[in-house]
């Protein structure tokens, strides 16, 4: 068992969640106890553990049993990573390591990857790459726009454009650096084939376009993906969250701090081809041989049809070498999360949230009703494989490009992709904007009362019997208590508020500290949904 990260990378990311951990729960315990007693003392206990071969540092925390007990478990969790990543051999953890070691090393990885997953990085872009959606003369003239922005206001920045645009004179890169007053040698020109040698080279990729655009991104950069910002200028924008006409003002805030990236997984498709069984001169048995004949990173979907042909398909699908089914159908889609709102939604898949890491099967009209959409882990191999007893060939798309006809015998592995593809946050809610303003997710006009059929008369006469029970939420000033953590003079203080709504009581809460939840700030810029019919 190895990990995607360097063993010191990990054991960092463990020793700063501790750290978290440990500061949350003293901070909590001086808010509940600022006014009913002293603060407690902490204590810290260095130890040398010979098998780690290296100091441990455990904090203590005299008030607060359950902080301790997380700690300890944090500490068995990176003992356990390091032991595991560091040994050029490592064993096998269902043979040799007990079950809580076990439980406790995966409830580390999960707070590594959910600190991970909320790290921001600073971008030292040096070389930027723009991709425009293709056989649009305006986007043309906008990404000419962009060009001349980025060479007067970041002047360290070498600018890469599609060598379409090398020889184009609406384009005007020699224009373009006469009106800036900039060296020509900063714009220069990338190709697919430039890329697939020099996959390192940029530090963020833009794209004017919309998802197709950003498809197209993932299909060159089949290995190492630089972080992607993408401006909507398509019709939907599922994966483009950034509006052109505040390019102004976004790119210096991408460009000039800590961003926030959503690392959004792909998948590793390998067609193999089955070739004649030959005889074995020396054994006398059959042997079938299949070859590699194409590989694919996708980051919305494998399709699997039944092409031009008249039948349905029968593929038989695989997970780690065991047969799960054996699908007749029009064919069968195997998504990610990000695939999860492309073909597959339409082919009645579920809706996935994007840092969800999971493989989906959803089934092109299948021939059976019991058949439907399954979300697989994505540590499982997939195989899918065209069935000896097919009455005819599938065809296979790998995000709708590079069809391939399957053949008899022929089948394609699926697995969880080394190579992510990030893409630039513009907001945590990205992805339920998205859906809400492009698909009218969940969208129906709200329940309301019988007021308004009431005579004025009855009206009065009902607002006045009706007194306070009718009320806007925001009106409320909703607190947040954990009573099982909380003390005995703090549960008499809670009681008595419970049971008096004085102005007093409010002001003895807000004294000790009980923070209510507020609302977020309006974000006037982001996408929002229109909930009326």
């Amino acid at each position: 068992m190895s990990l995607p990260n360097s063993t010191e990378e990990c054991i960092d990311r463990i020793q700063e969640t501790c750290r978290k951990v440990a500061n949350a729960n003293n901070k909590d315990s001086k808010e509940m106890h600022s006014s009913l007693k002293p603060e407690r003392r902490k204590s810290t206990a260095h130890r040398s553990d010979p098998a780690l071969g290296c100091k441990e540092l455990t904090v203590i925390e005299d008030d607060r049993e359950d902080g301790r007990e997380q700690i300890k478990d944090l500490n068995a969790a990176k003992a356990m990573i390091r032991r595991l990543s560091g040994d050029s051999h490592p064993p096998k953890v269902t043979a040799t390591k007990s079950h809580f070691q076990l439980s406790s090393t995966a409830y580390g990885v999960r707070m590594l990857s959910k600190d991970l997953s909320n790290t921001k990085v600073e971008l030292k872009v040096e070389d930027l790459m723009i991709v425009t959606k293709k056989h649009d003369l305006s986007l043309l003239y906008l990404t000419r726009e962009l060009v001349e922005w980025l060479m007067i206001h970041f002047p360290k920045i070498t600018v890469y454009v599609g060598e379409d645009l090398k020889n184009s004179g609406k384009f005007g890169a020699e224009d373009i650096c006469r009106d800036s007053k900039c060296d020509q040698k900063r714009i220069k020109y990338w190709s697919p084939k430039y890329i697939q040698e020099h996959d390192n080279l940029f530090d963020l990729v833009l794209t004017l376009g919309g998802d197709g655009t950003v498809l197209f991104v993932s299909s060159i950069f089949q290995k190492h993906v630089p972080p992607v910002l993408s401006f909507s200028l398509g019709s939907l924008g599922f994966l483009t969250n950034y509006q052109f006409e505040y390019f102004k003002e976004d790119l210096p805030a991408v460009l000039n701090s800590r961003i926030k990236t959503n690392l959004r997984m792909r998948l590793d498709c390998r067609a193999y081809r089955r070739r004649p069984p030959v005889t074995d001169p020396t054994t006398g048995k059959k042997i079938c041989v299949t070859e590699l004949v194409a590989q694919h990173q996708v980051l919305n979907e494998l399709t699997i049809d039944r092409g031009p042909s008249p039948f349905i398909c029968m593929l038989e699908l695989y997970g780690d070498n065991s047969l799960l089914t054996v699908a007749q159908a029009d064919g069968v889609i195997i998504a990610t999360p990000t695939g999860s709102t492309a073909y597959s939604l339409s082919a009645g898949g579920p809706l996935v949230y994007p840092s969800v890491n999971a493989i989906m099967v959803t089934p092109i009209c299948p021939h059976t009703l019991s058949f439907r959409p399954i979300l697989l882990p994505d540590s499982m191999t997939l195989k899918v494989r065209v069935s000896l007893k097919s009455r005819a060939t599938a065809w296979a798309a790998f995000d709708g490009k590079g069809r391939l006809e399957l053949r008899k015998g022929d089948f394609i592995t699926i697995q969880a992709s080394p190579y992510s593809f990030p893409t630039v946050e513009s907001h945590p809610t990205e992805f339920i904007d998205s859906i809400s303003r492009t698909l009218n997710w969940n969208v129906r006009e709200q329940q309301r009362s019988f007021t308004h059929m009431l005579s004025r008369k009855n009206q009065e006469k009902y607002a006045s019997d009706a007194g306070n029970a009718e009320f806007e939420e925001e009106d409320i000033e909703e607190v947040v208590v954990d009573r099982s953590k909380s003390r005995p003079h703090f549960d008499d203080t809670l009681n008595a508020v419970e049971d008096s709504e004085t102005d007093d009581i409010k002001d003895d809460l807000e004294a000790k500290s009980i923070s209510p939840k507020t609302k977020p700030k309006d974000q006037s810029r982001l996408p929002q949904a229109n909930f009326t019919m």
